[in-house]
């Protein structure tokens, strides 16, 4: 099969493009090596790879796109604090770049599959959560004199006890706080009505894993725990500490996206996550012990407008796409942090 992978140069396209040409497939990856993202040309890039350096936007696809089979959409300009910095140019990439590859994809022939990776920051307010002492539900708001004083949870309305999260599912309704989020929602609303081939959207949680980078400015919190107590600073962490995170490892994402595009029955929605809670401080703790670093992360409180309180998936949809539940974050971390295996293929998961 030939494959188009977009964004394949990057922390997740790169995994793709190795299971890909790991099992045979013809790759052609295009992508923008923006220099955000990349200081130089990736030194995992692969010879047995056709790769077209180019942002989307202005791409003139030559004859090697005719024959393309299947697509992996992977590319976009990413980071919640850098699209408030440059909303203009996040939603011009993001929108107008995935608008142009589907004009580009409507004149493939042979296509039979599109692979779009959609993002669970479009979930926004959409989280419900549970008062475990009356039962009662409510959406993910919480009061600023709340936050102002050191009480982060969601509160129950009727009784006022601490309310736990629900995990999210794909029936959701995307509502995106902040011009990230709003961008990855508009991708998908690019191939609305896209006719040239099935389009299946995965949603992915946090994802981490090999060649994710730790001094990133950019980088997902994950990233910038593993960065910082790798380096012996120690982090700190806003609220108490004690905000639900849901990291999906890569892995995780490669065989959703190779099992998409081999035709195996999904929904067109597929939220890509472990399904597992994990606080910062637990967060914290357990990548001190991958990485064998004394740690203990400082709880400075305060809190960051626009920040959601807990963010948790149900894996039960992920589970049955690959064939198997997902990595569990301490397995996954010792994979991306620690000395274990870095190859992307299924196998590194059982």
């Amino acid at each position: 099969m030939k494959v188009l992978v977009t964004g394949g140069a990057g922390f997740i396209g790169s995994h793709v493009v190795d299971a890909l040409r790991e099992r045979g497939d013809d790759v052609l990856c295009v992508d923008s090596l923006d220099p955000q993202v990349h200081r130089s040309v990736p030194a995992y890039l692969r010879p047995d790879v056709s790769y077209c350096f180019a942002d989307l936007r202005y791409w003139r696809p030559d004859e090697r796109v005719r024959d393309v089979e299947a697509v992996v959409h992977l590319a976009a300009l990413g980071g919640v604090a850098r699209a408030a910095r440059e909303p203009a140019n996040i939603v011009d990439a993001n929108c107008g770049g995935t608008a142009r590859l589907a004009d580009i994809l409507a004149t493939c022939r042979s296509l039979r599959r599109v692979v779009l990776a959609g993002s669970f920051s479009i979930y926004g307010t959409s989280y419900r959560y549970r008062c475990p002492a009356c039962a009662t539900e409510t959406d993910a708001s919480r009061r600023g004199e709340d936050l102002a004083a050191g009480r982060y949870d969601v509160s129950c309305p009727r009784c006022g006890s601490a309310c736990e999260v629900l995990p999210i599912t794909e029936a959701a309704s995307p509502n995106p706080l902040e011009t990230y989020g709003a961008s990855k929602y508009m991708q998908e609303l690019c191939f609305r009505g896209f006719t040239a081939a099935p389009v299946s959207i995965l949603r992915f949680s946090s994802v981490y894993g090999r060649r994710l980078r730790l001094d990133d400015g950019e980088a997902t919190i994950i990233a910038r725990l593993a960065g910082w107590i790798r380096a012996g600073r120690r982090p700190t962490l806003f609220e108490d500490g004690r905000q639900v995170r849901d990291w999906v490892y890569v892995g995780d994402v490669v065989d959703a996206a190779l099992a998409l595009i081999d035709g195996r029955p999904a929904a067109p929605v597929t939220n890509v996550c472990s399904g597992q809670p994990t606080t910062l401080l637990e967060a914290c703790h357990l990548l001190a012990g991958v990485l064998d670093v004394a740690c203990e992360p400082e709880v400075a409180g305060g809190f960051r407008p626009g920040d959601m309180r807990h963010c948790l998936g149900d894996p039960g949809p992920l589970a049955r796409l690959i064939g198997r539940d997902p990595v569990p974050f301490a397995r996954g971390a010792a994979l991306a942090f620690g000395g274990g295996s870095s190859a992307a293929s299924p196998a590194f998961a059982a």
